[in-house]
């Protein structure tokens, strides 16, 4: 009796974490992968997103924070946005989802943040392409 209560405390518990337990998944036998992170296929490993954090911050809004990290010897120019999620999985506020661009040099780790315009949003997802300018 004692396994089964703890076994519905410990589903409870992961289903009740939301955007705090990442869904993440591996490649080729490779370390796991956030798949709230999607990184344009010509960038793919000259640019990572790691450390990927989300929490309920200040009033109750969703907070976002990460790193994008430049793997290469070269500098890239690169574009990136959050796209925040209701609860159903649903797009909100795509208005307000600006593309944010930053230059990153040769090895440089960039800290990410950001904050959902509604207190209902309950998860999000990362962009990252190539920038156009």
């Amino acid at each position: 009796m004692k396994k089964l209560a703890f076994a519905i405390a410990a589903v409870a518990a992961a289903a009740l974490s939301g955007c705090l337990a990442p869904p993440q998944t591996s490649v080729a036998g490779g370390p796991p992968v956030d798949t709230r992170v999607t990184v344009a296929p010509n960038l793919f490993g000259d640019v990572v997103v790691t450390d990927v954090r989300c929490a309920k911050g200040t009033g109750g809004y969703l907070t976002l924070q990460a790193n994008l990290v430049n793997n290469c010897s070269r500098p890239l120019a690169v574009d990136w946005r959050v796209q925040w999620l209701d609860a159903d999985g649903v797009e909100i506020d795509s208005a307000v989802c600006t593309w944010n661009s930053r230059m990153l040099q040769p090895y440089e780790i960039c800290g990410l943040k950001g904050t959902a315009s509604r207190v209902d949003a309950a998860d999000m997802r990362i962009y990252v392409r190539e920038s156009k300018k």
